[in-house]
């Protein structure tokens, strides 16, 4: 039987003996004042992390997911915002849009997605804290970005100011009607306005587009880089070394109508194709706390039964699928639908993947629950009801008893 001393290691030889110093455990008062978000890899001899939901948390487009807390983006439609769960894209995640069909309404919302950047971006012009990315496109098309929509107030209100520049009896008619209307029924309505106003803590956040209208300055190079599809490994080093030199902006990427002939005239391999689908999966994984990516792609081109497909869909963090109505649907709902022409949607929205949600394995995927329409001002989503047709009514035929 033997003893051993108090403090001394049971296996193995003691750190004293063989010549390594013990380490040294800092107390509570020698790590006073320091960082309070130094993690353990510090002592491991790695550098802390960042933290990174606080990295951006004054960036007037960034808010916290009503889910996960996570910082998210909003993707230019509040409808697809609602849609993820999070009210918004969370940063450092991606979200792809497929789409059935020859029509085109998945490039409405990369542009959706590129143009609230550039809001953003133009808030405060003396600091920018937004930079766009588009691949495969050139600032041609970048000048097709939607502009913000203009409410009918704001025009009136450009149009009055106008009118009141110039003095005649019927101005001062018409300012005397308005004070009597606005001392009966203005005065509660600008009180609640602004409440509305001061509890809203995120004004900016999403803003609502109208996608007849173009963008008054088209975005340039300090805001938009448009970076060439023609080496797919080119575009990546490209695209990482943008997100380097931007290291305090959200950066956009958007990767509109991918792998379309229209577009990606080289054809590229499949391994030349995952590659880059896993590099920008890399990208986003390297720089989680500022990168955002939407990519679109044609189902008809690649269907999702194809294995690239379902390796790309694998890589990205949500799904979507835009399914327009076959014909026969589309011509129904315009009978039933022939004196409400607003409510005619143009096909299903389709739901297989949601950001954070999936990972965790909740079941997201919803299909032929959700409508879309490409609208006039904007791009709306709505609960799906198949329409039902009334069977019309002869009135001159006469009952038979």
């Amino acid at each position: 039987m033997s003893f051993r001393r108090r403090g001394e290691i049971v296996s193995g030889r003691t750190s004293q003996s063989a010549g390594v110093p013990r380490p040294v455990i800092p107390s509570a008062a020698s790590t006073r004042g320091t960082s309070q978000y130094v993690s353990r890899t510090a002592f491991a001899g790695g550098t802390p992390k960042r933290n990174l939901e606080n990295a951006f948390a004054d960036h007037v487009g960034v808010k916290p997911s009503i889910l996960t807390s996570q910082p998210c983006i909003s993707t230019g439609s509040s409808d697809i915002d609602s849609i993820l769960g999070h009210q918004g894209l969370p940063i450092g995640s991606s979200i792809l849009i497929e789409e059935t069909g020859t029509t085109d309404f998945s490039s409405t919302l990369s542009k959706l997605f590129l143009a609230q950047g550039i809001v953003h971006n133009r808030i405060n012009p003396s600091q920018p804290n937004t930079h766009d990315i588009v691949v495969g496109l050139d600032q041609i098309w970048a000048k097709s970005l939607p502009g913000v929509y203009r409410r009918s107030k704001e025009r009136n209100r450009e149009k009055v100011q106008q009118n009141e520049s110039k003095v005649s009896v019927s101005n001062i008619v018409n300012q005397t009607n308005d004070l009597k209307i606005a001392w009966r029924y203005g005065l509660n309505q600008r009180k609640n306005e602004s409440d509305d106003d001061t509890i809203d803590q995120y004004p900016h956040y999403n803003s609502q587009f109208d996608i007849t209208s173009v963008i008054t300055v088209a975005p340039g190079p300090h805001e938009l880089t448009c970076i060439p599809n023609d080496d797919l490994s080119r575009a990546l080093k490209r695209i990482e070394d943008i997100v380097i030199r931007h290291p305090n902006k959200i950066v956009r990427i958007a990767v509109p109508l991918f792998l379309n002939p229209l577009i990606y005239q080289n054809e590229s391999s499949a391994p030349e194709i995952m590659r880059f689908a896993h590099g920008l999966k890399q990208i986003l994984k390297k720089h989680a706390n500022q990168v955002a990516l939407l990519m679109t792609i044609n189902l008809d081109l690649y269907p999702r039964n194809n294995p690239l497909i379902v390796y790309i869909e694998l890589l990205f963090d949500s799904v979507i699928e835009l399914r327009p109505f076959d014909p026969q649907l589309h011509d129904l709902m315009e009978r039933v639908y022939r004196n409400q022409p607003a409510k005619i949607k143009h096909g299903h929205l389709n739901v297989y993947k949601l950001p954070v949600l999936s990972e965790s394995g909740l079941m997201c995927v919803q299909e032929m629950e959700y409508s879309f329409k490409n609208g006039r001002r904007r791009f709306e989503i709505e609960k799906w009801s198949i329409p039902v047709e009334d069977e019309e009514k002869n009135d001159d035929k006469k009952l038979e008893f």
